[in-house]
């Protein structure tokens, strides 16, 4: 996930580590003194501008800054920005963040005041009727909504008691009177995900979206100055294909109860489903996302796996890498081999295809070989003698990492996204 920091204003053994791996806090740099004793590598740091291609290294709005930290699985980046600086913790993120601050750019060249005042006097009077319905008689105003929505009022008194709004979306209020629909349209049309946790996108969608329920602001006009593809969900290209005009034009409550619906025809348990879907670390976005990933894994032993996974995320971070290994499992099971089920490999999965090779897919950009990570492949290679192996990864891997694994008999593939993320 992102982070952002804005200054603008201002075996019992294989699960123990690999829990540790993937979601306790790694320090930065290990004890050279351990390094030099066992011959194990350490996270580390590199520069920017020899990793990164130049359009993700500086652009019109945008520099990366040289110094890059990896944790061992992840690169960690700093882009300032004419808007503030903010943090990426992984390549995936820093492409979506790159996008977001062009959009944030060509947001900015749409001025709201003096058009709302304008407009409100011309088309504001239907407007503020409706708000002041909404204030006076609520139960008639929602039971008569406007064509097409009724239905999703219907089914949202169904969540009642059930469905917790995520931080990731506007209040209860502005979901009712319609800011929220306005919103996701304006984001879908900079190609942005509405949902975002970017804070300084999170007010340019803020502002247009008010302005233009208001009083019928025009934005689309300035939509064509925002560079690059955007639109999709997990990256500039995503396994399952979801724009996010999909997700920006179906209410939230809506997409709560489809992916109920969906999980629950995939057999899967009604408390497990709703605590999953309550879990306020996914956004709707990364719900969606998730949930159309095993859709796609038709007769798959145990998805379920990834809901129960799922359960147990703390931080957008968390869900999100969940999120992009449920992805890489549906494109593996579609453009590489199918996959017979999933076993649980701690807060992760580990995926078996039909002739019980075992694979493991991580969305990790840069992978050491230490004590951690040594640990856990031995003792899944020693606990399925006989089988074979595979690691599929987004990023790379060590030189040494991919020949301790090689010794291991273990196949590599690196920059799987290609392959992988673009699946339908």
């Amino acid at each position: 996930m992102i982070y952002y920091e804005n200054r603008s204003v201002g075996g019992k053994l294989r699960i123990s580590m690999l829990f540790l791996i993937f979601f306790s806090i790694w320090p930065v740099m290990a004890s050279k003194s351990e390094a030099a004793d066992t011959g194990f590598e350490e996270p580390g740091q590199f520069k920017a501008s020899a990793i990164l291609k130049p359009e993700l290294l500086k652009g019109k709005y945008h520099t990366v800054t040289e110094q890059v930290i990896n944790d061992g699985l992840f690169n960690h980046y700093t882009v300032e920005s004419r808007f503030g600086t903010f943090r990426a913790n992984s390549t995936n993120s820093l492409k979506i963040l790159i996008h977001e601050i062009n959009a944030i750019a060509a947001m900015k060249q749409v001025r709201s005041d003096d058009t709302v005042v304008s407009s409100l006097k011309q088309s504001g009077e239907n407007t503020v009727t409706g708000v002041k319905n909404l204030i006076n008689d609520p139960q008639g105003t929602v039971e008569g909504a406007v064509s097409g929505v009724g239905s999703l009022f219907n089914r949202a008194k169904e969540t009642v008691g059930k469905r917790k709004p995520t931080g990731a979306e506007d209040s209860r209020f502005e979901q009712l009177v319609g800011v929220s629909k306005v919103k996701g349209e304006i984001a879908t049309r900079y190609g942005v995900n509405m949902y975002s946790r970017n804070p300084k996108l999170q007010e340019e969608l803020d502002r247009l979206a008010q302005a233009d329920y208001l009083g019928g602001l025009g934005v689309g006009v300035a939509t064509s100055v925002v560079p690059g593809v955007g639109g999709l969900v997990l990256s500039t290209s995503g396994t399952t294909r979801l724009l996010n005009e999909a997700i920006n034009t179906t209410p939230a409550s809506e997409l709560w109860l489809q992916n109920k619906n969906k999980l629950l025809s995939m057999g899967m348990n009604t408390d497990t489903v709703e605590l999953c879907l309550n879990n306020p670390s996914f956004s709707p976005v990364l719900t969606t996302v998730l949930v159309t990933a095993l859709e796609s894994m038709k007769e798959v032993d145990n998805r379920e796996l990834f809901i129960k996974v799922a359960l147990q995320a703390s931080t957008s971070d968390m869900a999100k890498t969940i999120t992009e290994i449920a992805v890489m499992s549906a494109g593996y099971h579609k453009e590489i081999a199918p996959l017979k089920g999933f076993e649980p490999m701690a807060r992760v999965t580990l995926g078996i295809r039909k002739d019980m090779t075992r694979v493991v897919l991580l969305p990790i950009d840069y992978l050491i070989w230490d004590k951690r990570v040594a640990e856990i492949v031995t003792a899944v290679t020693d606990e399925s003698k006989g089988k074979g192996f595979e690691l599929w990864a987004l990023g790379i891997l060590s030189k040494q990492s991919t020949s301790e694994f090689q010794k291991l008999g273990w196949k590599i593939y690196t920059g799987v996204g290609p392959r992988l993320m673009l699946a339908q």
